[in-house]
């Protein structure tokens, strides 16, 4: 391998949630503060992080795959190749080990130790491992400032780590213990994000409707005081537990205009029986009375959640119990999964007993009757006005735009004129294809 020096170009790339995003826009900027650029496709990058996700193991054998790709720059460049996120934090010391093409292993919390741990590579020190999670004594969130001019929707973590400790969750073992953000840090970097063009935030935490800062603001009032403090025209937020879910942030959604009406409740099952297994904390029928009432105190509302099959010990009554709450809460989207065991978790212990046969059928069986239930809710859009945040052209068709409605649908749409990203315009549904709506911009959009 060639002598080391000090980086002045990098790339990183990205696996899983979308903490994991926010998680590399933060190393991004850190990088960028230190004199660092951002590599270009056709020039190879001084230095490479892959942020890795372990919450299934489908996105880990794909990030370990993409670091691989590097060890030829690393021995003919000097290039450094660090992995990040939870599949450093889930396996360590081992990785550096097994995989003698890292530079550092680091997780989750040593995102604000970035720029120290590059000019110790830098200097020739290394491999480096840091592992070390925060406290409740020591939360360590990054406040990093943001851009002079920001795009038109930004993340902001509000909270982290998780209490649940759900048996097939290896979250709380990569992510930490609950700890939550002070609400005034919250509110100051919104107004931050909004001075530099943001108009819409998405508030983000492992549940982030358990939110509980050390002054006792709770969830449904940090969403009326960013409602209130209106900064920015749109607030979302991801992801909910289903368990916290309750009047008073049902009523925000319902009453707070700058509060998008949009919820992810992950179900995982619709059986009692498996609930208790995972140790989801509520049963199937609390599940549906909270998503019903949803529905019936904001009509407009759309509820996206996510779903296991196959877990232990399930069984074709457990799994027509799923499917029955499905009907009968019609879920605007869902991400559905066969069930793999994770390491640490309490279910990894116990008999992967559901043959892949059976989970693939089953998968196949949900997703069809998810499919049903997700053209159903976007037909009811048809020939209604909905607004739209513009985020660039379509995907589809280079002459229209493309943009998200306030309930988070995809919405492609043909103007007259030009229009730019961060735009708010009225759009008339007119037709639905695939998995996404069409539409035409009204003139006083």
């Amino acid at each position: 391998m060639s002598g080391r020096r000090s980086p002045s170009t990098f790339t990183i790339r990205t696996f899983g949630c979308q903490m994991n995003e926010h998680d590399s826009e933060k190393m991004s900027r850190l990088l960028l503060d230190m004199g660092l650029r951002p590599a270009g496709d056709s020039i190879p990058a001084d230095l490479v992080i892959i942020n890795t996700c372990s919450v299934r193991a489908k996105p880990e054998h794909k990030a370990l795959s993409e670091a691989g790709r590097y060890q030829s720059a690393r021995r003919h460049r000097g290039t450094l190749v660090l992995l990040t996120g939870c599949v450093a934090q889930q396996e360590g010391q081992k990785l550096l080990k097994k995989v003698d093409y890292l530079d550092a292993v680091l997780g989750p919390d040593a995102i604000g130790r970035l720029p120290d741990i590059v000019s110790r590579l830098s200097r020739g020190q290394g491999p480096l491992l840091d592992v070390q999670l925060h406290t409740r004594s020591e939360p360590r969130f990054i406040n990093v400032d943001p851009p002079l001019r920001a795009g038109p929707k930004a993340l902001v973590t509000i909270m982290k780590g998780c209490d649940n400790f759900c048996s097939y969750c290896i979250v709380p073992y990569v992510r930490g213990r609950e700890v939550s953000r002070p609400a005034g840090d919250i509110l100051r970097e919104v107004e931050s994000l909004a001075r530099a063009g943001c108009r819409e935030v998405t508030l983000l935490g492992q549940n982030v409707n358990s939110y509980h800062d050390a002054r006792g603001t709770g969830f449904a009032q940090l969403l009326r005081a960013l409602n209130e403090q209106a900064a920015v025209e749109r607030i979302r937020f991801t992801s909910s537990h289903p368990r916290d879910v309750d009047e008073q942030m049902i009523a925000v959604v319902a009453e707070c205009q700058r509060v998008c009406e949009h919820v992810h409740l992950g179900l995982q099952s619709g059986s009692d029986s498996v609930l208790r297994r995972m140790n989801r904390g509520y049963r199937g029928d609390e599940f549906l009375d909270k998503a019903l009432r949803l529905r019936q105190v904001v009509p407009q509302i759309a509820i996206t959640t996510d779903i296991i099959v196959g877990f232990p010990g399930e069984n074709e009554s457990d799994f027509q119990r799923t499917l029955a709450i499905v009907e009968q809460v019609r879920f605007d989207q869902a991400y559905s999964f066969k069930y793999s065991p994770r390491p640490l978790t309490a279910a990894a212990r116990w008999p992967d007993d559901v043959p892949a046969e059976i989970k693939t059928e089953r998968l196949e069986r949900l997703q069809l009757l998810i499919s049903e239930c997700e053209q159903e809710r976007l037909s009811l859009q048809v020939g209604s006005r909905q607004q739209v945040l513009v985020e660039g052209t379509s995907i589809r068709d280079s002459q229209a735009w493309r943009g998200r409605t306030r309930s988070n649908q995809v919405v492609n749409f043909s103007s007259n004129g030009r229009l730019l990203p961060g735009q708010l315009v009225e759009v008339e549904i007119v037709e639905v294809r695939g998995h996404t709506l069409w539409g035409r911009m009204l003139d006083n959009g």
